[in-house]
């Protein structure tokens, strides 16, 4: 099992600047970008999120919307600080769908990921936990901290959520709540949904990093991450699982046709409750994922 300089940056998708460089996408509508900081946190340091709100947040004072927890803050938004130069831009994606009248307005919580830490805050520490000692050893050598996926999970469950339904006319109920990511983002998206299944309504995966490694994954571990969410599989949710063909992305799919089968086996239906795709050509990128994040938000939100 070995982690290189290269793969440690793939996995950590550090951000090409610093982690407060935050700035509003629009000088026009300024308060639909909303930075904060989550400060004495019970479970973790100081985080940084940011609030997306909907265009018709301010003119309609009694309209309570869905909320998408969305990981990776740094790569959602502004393309200056994202891994590569290049963002999601999910908040002109959602823009353009809920104008084609292809997607209910929601709110997006962006939440910061914790840069060089931010294999151990994703890495789904219960599978993880599983492994046998040596290997549990090595990568705690290797990172200098142990995983702390489960502090993370309380803190988005029990602080930020509830601080969200505070401050923001949000709708509360899990079928109004959902979260996603990519890579090691979906990665703990999945784990998220697994392990709170009364609060999150759906998850939304993009290139889920199921080897955990890269170029040369460790059969053991991904095995671990398939029978983990074989045994604590929720039902009623709605899930969206992707991939493409290039860079890293190419190891995915015999991973991915397992999950798939896990989703059948469990009474999940393809293209109603679940949904997950194949995309030629495309790498392990926000470019990519910018091209096709509409289709979950389609999937998730489209309206009813």
């Amino acid at each position: 099992m070995k982690l290189t300089i290269r793969s440690l940056a793939l996995l950590l998708g550090l951000a090409a600047c610093s982690q407060n460089d935050s700035q509003d996408k629009s000088n026009n509508m300024p308060d639909r970008y909303q930075p904060a900081v989550f400060q004495q946190s019970q479970f973790i340091d100081d985080k940084n999120y940011e609030v997306f709100l909907p265009a018709s947040y301010a003119q309609d004072e009694e309209k309570r919307y869905p909320v998408l927890y969305m990981m990776d803050r740094q790569n959602l938004f502004v393309d200056s600080m994202a891994y590569g130069g290049a963002a999601w831009n999910i908040d002109e994606v959602a823009d353009s769908l809920v104008q084609e009248g292809n997607m209910q307005e929601v709110i997006i919580v962006g939440v910061d990921h914790a840069g060089y830490d931010r294999f151990a805050e994703y890495a789904p520490q219960k599978p993880m936990e599983t492994l046998p000692q040596h290997m549990q050893d090595s990568l705690f050598n290797f990172l200098q901290k142990p995983l702390y996926a489960d502090r993370y999970l309380e803190f988005l469950v029990k602080e930020l959520k509830p601080l969200i339904d505070q401050q923001y006319r949000t709708l509360t109920e899990v079928d109004n709540t959902f979260i996603g990511g990519s890579s090691m983002g979906g990665l703990i998206s999945m784990y998220a949904q697994c392990e709170y299944p009364d609060v999150f309504g759906g998850a939304l995966c993009l290139s889920t990093h199921w080897p955990i490694f890269l170029e040369d994954p460790v059969p053991i571990v991904p095995a671990e991450i398939v029978r983990y969410f074989s045994e604590n599989l929720p039902q009623g949710k709605k899930w969206y699982f992707d991939y493409g063909t290039k860079g890293i992305d190419q190891y995915y799919g015999p991973y991915q046709q397992q999950i798939d089968s896990v989703m059948v086996a469990n009474g999940y239906v393809e293209g109603e409750t679940f949904l997950s795709q194949k995309f030629e050509g495309h790498d392990h990128n926000e470019r990519d994922w910018n091209k096709r994040v509409y289709i979950p938000l389609e999937f998730v939100f489209g309206k009813k």
